[in-house]
């Protein structure tokens, strides 16, 4: 239905040029033929009359014709030279400057064709009566000459079309951003970043500097510079920065694969200067830059680092560790916000924090591969993860027409804590987005964990209940947990620790059967 009403349209306005073309040609014909077979008509109106009205009537009928041809004409000229063939060479529509100036050359011609044909009258009078009136008037107005020959300049060199989004800055004048929305005689219209009209004298305009963000590619960079101590290794300040601009593109495009940059700009007194950068539209540049900044502050701070100031200051949150990654008590605060580990007292995290093993996964590697059964919980520490979505999510997504999504999770996000405790396999497959430095907490560290502090498998198993128990309430569990009471919830995750850490003695286990069981 649409692609008729295109046609339809489409139809309707080719009808309408071409009777615009076919009107001033038809009246310009049937004058002519007036003015050429009138002859003998003019005989009889009389003959005292006839000189004068023959006069007349030839004037009137000529300067008829000359009208008509010259409208025709132009608007042949517009219809098929301008709109037709120019505007389909240069892919964009025709400035009306030029349709303007086109139009004021034909009507000057057919004006003087007039003179010459119809009233007989000298053309080099008129042509020399003109340029001195031309030169008297270029002198009054030689600011508005130059923009329009600026303007005509402009539309030849096309430095910028209409629709392109442009930075225009001058020494000692203010800087313009925006999109360009006419080029006319004397004046450039441009829509700033405000939404506020711009217009812009084409003769400031030529001597301005232009930075056309719509050529060759459109699209412009938003830019974050971020300095941190010298002291930390270059490859570890972009593991975090790919990190968190890879998780700024997850959010601001879902799905979609951009270019982004991070780059080691320039050592300067106070560090290390780096450059982040995401394209985007220059409409959209201010609202991706500040997504941008957010998501840099939280991987920053969720790695232990922070910009430097002019004081020199350590950027690692961690004591007695190098800048090579965060350190022991940082690893800690990390573990402590999972919900996995929260309200573990300060030991026990320790313990994990500091026998946890430091490993970098390569952007592309498998962390967790789903199905398989897990030996080992990874908590991340810099980089950002790509978890692909659970099959039952996955089927339900297909079954609505769309397109399964991955999750994407940053710094302090543990992977595979409830499968590894309770000796379940990884619910789903997680792979590195960027390279990414992990925490290893496997069987050995667990069972220390247990054997010193054993009341935490208590409150393991009281995280773990709650946290399938809401995973069925909201259908993304296969086991049904509904009917079992919390205590019971919390004696069968009790009994799998107890099975996988066979060797540590924990907690007595409630042995009667449950109605929900983890198989």
């Amino acid at each position: 239905m649409i692609i008729m009403i295109d046609q339809k349209s489409s139809y309707g306005s080719i009808m309408g040029r071409i009777k615009q073309l076919v009107l001033p040609l038809c009246f310009a014909s049937i004058l002519g033929a007036l003015f050429y077979y009138g002859g003998p008509a003019y005989h009889l109106i009389g003959a005292a009359a006839l000189d004068t009205t023959q006069k007349i009537f030839g004037y009137i009928l000529g300067v008829g014709v000359l009208i008509c041809l010259t409208i025709f004409t132009q608007r042949l000229v517009q219809f098929v030279l301008l709109e037709g063939l120019v505007a389909s060479a240069l892919g964009t529509p025709v400035p009306r400057l030029l349709s303007q100036l086109s139009a004021l050359i034909i009507y000057l011609v057919g004006f003087a064709a007039i003179f010459g044909i119809v009233f007989k009258q000298d053309l080099t009078a008129l042509w020399a009566a003109s340029g001195i009136a031309g030169f008297v008037f270029g002198m009054a107005l030689r600011e508005i000459i130059l923009d329009i020959f600026t303007g005509l300049a402009i539309n030849i060199d096309r430095p910028l079309r209409i629709g392109d989004e442009v930075l225009l800055h001058r020494v000692g004048d203010m800087t313009i951003e925006g999109r360009v929305i006419e080029i006319s005689w004397r004046t450039t219209r441009i829509v700033d970043l405000n939404g506020s009209v711009v217009v812009l004298s084409n003769s400031k305009l030529a001597s301005s500097t232009i930075t056309n963000y719509s050529q060759p590619n459109p699209s412009v960079w938003a830019m974050v510079r971020v300095t941190l101590d010298i002291t930390i290794p270059p490859e570890r300040v972009e593991r975090v920065l790919l990190g968190a601009v890879a998780q700024a593109v997850a959010e601001i495009m879902p799905g979609v694969a951009a270019d982004t940059m991070v780059r080691t700009h320039d050592i300067t007194a106070y560090g290390v200067e780096y450059v982040v950068a995401l394209p985007t539209s220059l409409q959209r540049r201010h609202a991706v830059r500040s997504i941008l900044l957010k998501m840099i502050l939280t991987h920053l701070s969720q790695a232990g680092l922070r910009p430097s100031t002019r004081e020199p200051t350590s950027s690692s949150l961690g004591t007695g560790v190098s800048d090579t990654a965060p350190g022991a008590e940082h690893r800690a605060a990390l573990l402590g916000r999972t919900p996995l580990f929260s309200g573990f007292d300060s030991g026990a995290l320790a313990l994990l924090a500091t026998g946890a093993r430091l490993r970098t996964v390569v952007s592309g590697d498998a962390l967790a591969q789903g199905g398989e059964v897990a030996t080992a919980m990874f908590l991340v520490l810099e980089g950002l993860v790509e978890a692909e979505p659970l099959r039952r999510e996955a089927r339900a997504a297909l079954a609505d027409g769309r397109v399964p999504l991955s999750s994407w999770f940053g710094p302090g996000h543990l992977i595979g804590g409830e499968a590894t405790l309770i000796g379940d396999g990884y619910p789903r497959t997680v792979r590195a987005r960027t390279p990414v430095l992990i925490a290893e907490l496997d069987h050995t560290l667990l069972r220390r964990l247990l054997t010193a502090h054993p009341a935490t498998a208590t409150h393991l198993a009281h995280q773990i209940a709650e946290a399938l128990g809401q995973e069925d309430a909201a259908g993304t569990k296969g086991r049904q947990w509904g009917a079992a009471s919390e205590a019971d919830r919390v004696a069968d995750v009790l009994g799998s620790l107890c099975r996988t850490f066979a060797d540590v003695r924990l907690a007595p286990i409630v042995s009667a059967p449950l109605s929900a069981r983890i198989q």
